[in-house]
């Protein structure tokens, strides 16, 4: 009988915390969804774990590896002390404990999660992106123009769609300079602007590390009544439960493509993946235009997780079950 690695569970936490907090009634919280069904995965799989939350202390991360031994890591963590654009320092953190870990390395978290440099990568790779520029703060705000209205504007490094409303799509140059000035005033960052693909939101699951598998892909669907400009994913969009039942709003698998799209899609999303250095598993975000065609919107490494959403739809869709699927990341913890 095969022997089951010794699995460390780390998920990130809102305060500071200790090598033996009891996390019991944390995780019957809906906001703690995704750790629940992972931590009943493993139990499903027999597999021999421990779990610690992470806020800001390395050390922790240092006396729990000491502590328990672990064969591999499964890293949860998106943040650290309580901002998300250290997720890619505290798994480089992680890289460097000699022990295997679940999902994707510091290298692929920090090319993804750049909207301006993956695009960069994208497009060189040939892969279709919208048309963009990058207005940094305090510089004069001017327009490209071989960009039309309706433009969008985002905030650089942000994620979950945080930044991005309807007010987000400009239809000219006074939309475009108030809301390239509330990005800089708001989140003290770059304004990314891209012209406004109309098309159908897709996100396909791509899973492995040399090997590579697509998961069936999924579609964000809009109410008949929302029109073509405001069917993107806003922050609303993606959180907000009353605001996507009066819109109309659901995911679902996206309607089968011709064997050539679905072919050609496919492909887009492996050669995304391995542009960006992904491993493991992740998420990639597209446009479909008018002709079908995939355009390249952003890439999500470590995706949520929780079995009722996207991803792990997608793999049952594919005739992975949820503790199949743990036990798949697992596997190719790198």
């Amino acid at each position: 009988m095969v022997k089951k690695p010794k699995v460390l569970v780390l998920f990130d936490v809102g305060e500071p915390t200790g090598l033996d907090v009891d996390y019991t009634e944390d995780l019957k919280s809906p906001d703690w969804k995704t750790e629940r069904h992972v931590l009943s995965a493993l139990r499903a799989l027999d597999y021999p774990f421990a779990m610690l939350g992470v806020h800001d202390d390395t050390q922790l991360i240092r006396e729990m590896i000491e502590r328990y031994q672990p064969d591999v890591i499964f890293n949860m963590v998106e943040q650290f002390a309580n901002s998300l654009s250290n997720e890619n320092r505290v798994t480089s953190f992680l890289e460097l404990q000699g022990v295997p870990i679940t999902g994707c390395g510091s290298t692929g978290i920090t090319l993804a999660k750049d909207k301006i440099l993956s695009k960069k990568i994208a497009s060189f790779h040939g892969v279709m992106v919208p048309q963009f520029m990058v207005h940094e703060p305090g510089n004069v705000v001017g327009l490209n123009k071989a960009m039309e209205f309706p433009l969008i504007v985002k905030p650089t490094r942000e994620e979950a769609s945080y930044g991005i409303s309807l007010k987000s799509v400009v239809h000219n140059e006074e939309e475009l300079v108030d809301r390239v000035c509330f990005v800089h005033e708001k989140f003290e960052q770059e304004a990314l602007v891209e012209e406004f693909i109309e098309g159908r939101e897709v996100y396909v699951g791509v899973i492995g590390n040399e090997k590579l598998k697509c998961l069936p892909p999924r579609e964000m669907t809009f109410g008949k009544e929302v029109p073509m400009e405001s069917r993107f994913a806003s922050y609303c969009v993606k959180w907000d439960e009353d605001y996507r039942r009066r819109w109309g709003i659901k995911n679902r698998f996206l309607p089968s493509l011709k064997p050539q799209a679905q072919a050609k899609l496919n492909q887009t999303c492996k050669d995304l993946y391995r542009a960006l250095n992904l491993k493991g598993y992740a998420r990639i975000d597209l446009r479909l235009n008018s002709n079908t065609e995939p355009v390249f919107i952003e890439a999500n490494p470590n995706p949520m997780l929780a079995k009722d959403e996207d991803f792990a739809l997608a793999a049952r869709k594919a005739g992975i079950d949820y503790p199949k699927l743990i036990s798949i990341i697992i596997s190719l913890a790198t």
